[in-house]
């Protein structure tokens, strides 16, 4: 063949495709939804802030667009070719459209900080924004013939919301980011009407049952207290991969129900644990479909009690749709960069698509890849993530032996920004964080022994971690000039002794007047920056909030603070 007739035939089947070649570059899908008529599929990819067309005739990636930063979540709007699009680090709602051939930017739309998840309404005129930072959401009109929208409402949250769902007369359920709330709100968006705590955390999808009558709620459940990681991890005793079906009816009237361990179907049992249960839907004949993200699988039930029917997909499972009235899935991975097609009865892979070519990983790459898989735990019970959320924490208590002892459960602390914290532990009795990584696998979730690079890749990846942004910066409701003056009381105070600036922590152990169950009484202090995004405080949870420390517990307080004080100083805390 000449050259020539070489260069015709790569442009030929360059048009064939619709594109030029994909680059080779990190994408992390973690989203995807198909557009009406499924012969397209739509996934939205987080690191590359792009869209892939894939044609689900021809299993193949046609076109790819960037059309954002960081995104975050998909939906299709209802009788419409119209689908939106979150974009995490815009600060944006984007309206994307498929026209037969391209994907179109229609608008964008600023919404509240760091959008998570978008929802819309039945009728397609009424989209929601959930946004975890500054937990809020937003609620926003929709124009049917693809115009500009309107924000319309935007609605402060006691929690950081991440998934969301639409319910029969216009109802919106919530549920928290990082541990077990759900939220009811009103149908206008304006007005959250119930908080419910479930036994829960790490939420992973909503979705209502066959009956309309009851939630099912994938999530894991940690045990506080009676179990330890010396033994439990491998039978299911520390941490249990469940499906909750929770009553609307009990939601609404407060049920003691909620706070028990009623409706639960377990996922997984040992010898084949089930790490990270997310994205449930329901298929033809209320079969259940879920993503195991943490062991790499897609399992079904029948019967809501037997998930033994499994299915390995590709690395770390994110999202999923259901095509062919429910007889199939195409799965989006975040880890392998591709989608999976798998055939629901009987349940069979019947293709793996690439979104672009294999590219070099990085330390970090393959350290967040590490960092989310439950197979670094005995049995593949939980992941690093399970319980640090995002790199934050489920704000929950664990006996791990962080501490070198048990029988006192600790705080489960954020990742969060922790390359400036050292040394780590609660005693900071750890010096290196790679030697922290090791001891977590090996203790607190007793898997395999490590290699050296696979800590270093792991220890790249925590270090990269942002702390948190406070609350007050993320809804731009900072006071300055209360600000500056809890910053001086803070000084005054010594407040700055144990939580020295710039990282709001030290490297010392102190005696502040707590103790934990065995008696020990010195404590490295936690870093203050992002505090405002935690909930419970204190080793042990025993504060409610900043409030409860300063007020009930005078912590580091010689004598109680004017009221003017108090405030000027809370304003500040929350300010980090």
């Amino acid at each position: 063949m000449t050259r020539a007739c070489l260069v015709i035939t790569t442009l030929s089947l360059l048009t064939l495709v619709g594109q030029a070649a994909p680059p080779s570059r990190v994408r992390r899908p973690v989203d995807i939804v198909n557009v009406p008529g499924e012969q397209q599929l739509l996934v939205a990819n987080r690191r590359s802030g792009s869209i892939s067309v894939l044609d689900a005739v021809r299993r193949k990636v046609i076109d790819e667009i960037r059309v954002g930063q960081q995104l975050s979540a998909l939906a299709g709007v209802p009788g419409s070719q119209c689908v939106l699009a979150t974009d995490e680090a815009a600060h944006q709602l984007i309206g994307l459209k498929w026209n037969g051939t391209r994907v179109q930017v229609l608008w964008r739309l600023p919404v509240s900080p760091y959008p998570v998840a978008v929802t819309v309404s039945a009728d397609g005129r009424r989209g929601f924004v959930g946004s975890l930072w500054s937990r809020r959401l937003t609620s926003v009109d929709l124009d049917p013939a693809g115009g500009p929208p309107r924000v319309v409402e935007v609605l402060d949250l006691p929690f950081a919301p991440r998934r969301m769902l639409p319910l029969p007369g216009g109802r919106l359920v919530l549920a928290e980011a990082f541990g077990g709330r759900l939220g009811l709100v009103n149908a206008a968006g304006n007005r959250l009407l119930v908080v419910r705590a479930l036994e829960a955390h790490n939420i992973g999808d909503l979705v209502l049952s066959g009956d309309g009558r009851h939630l099912l709620v994938p999530h894991q459940l940690l045990d506080a207290g009676e179990a330890t990681t010396r033994g439990g991890v491998h039978w299911g005793g520390v941490l249990l991969n469940v499906v909750r079906s929770v009553s609307l009816e009990m939601l609404e009237r407060n049920s003691e129900d909620l706070r028990s361990r009623l409706g639960l179907d377990y996922v997984g049992i040992p010898d084949r644990a089930a790490g990270d249960p997310t994205c449930l839907k329901l298929a033809a004949g209320g079969r259940r479909v879920l993503l195991l993200a943490g062991v790499h699988e897609v399992v079904t039930s029948d019967d809501g009690i037997q998930y033994f029917d499994r299915q390995r997909v590709g690395l770390g499972p994110a999202a999923l749709v259901l095509t062919g009235n429910g007889q199939r899935a195409w799965i989006a991975n975040r880890f392998s960069d591709s989608v999976s097609l798998v055939q629901l009865k009987p349940l069979k892979r019947l293709a793996e698509i690439p979104l672009g070519p294999e590219f070099e990983r990085s330390a970090v790459d393959r350290g967040e890849q590490l960092f989310r898989d439950a197979r670094l735990s005995s049995d593949g019970w939980f992941s690093c993530h399970s319980c640090h959320t995002r790199g934050h924490s489920n704000g929950l208590l664990n006996d791990n032996f962080g501490d070198d002892t048990y029988g006192a459960p600790k705080k489960i602390l954020s990742l969060l920004g922790t390359r400036d914290t050292g040394p780590w532990a609660w005693n900071g009795g750890v010096s290196r964080l790679s030697d922290q990584v090791e001891k977590s696998i090996e203790l607190t979730m007793r898997g395999p022994k490590l290699s050296t690079r696979q800590i270093n890749a792991l220890s790249a990846y925590l270090r990269q971690l942002s702390a948190a942004p406070s609350l007050a910066e993320a809804r731009a409701e900072t006071n300055r000039p209360a600000i500056e003056r809890g910053r001086v009381l803070f000084t005054r105070t010594g407040c700055h002794s144990c939580h020295a600036p710039p990282a709001y922590t030290t490297p010392e152990s102190y005696d502040v007047g707590l103790h934990d169950q065995q008696g020990q009484v010195r404590f490295n202090p936690p870093s203050l920056r992002g505090v405002s995004q935690r909930g419970r405080l204190f080793h042990d949870n025993r504060a409610r909030d900043l409030r409860e420390v300063l007020v009930r517990f005078r912590h580091g307080l010689k004598a109680p603070l004017p009221a003017r004080e108090r405030d000027d100083l809370l304003q500040f805390l929350e300010s980090l």
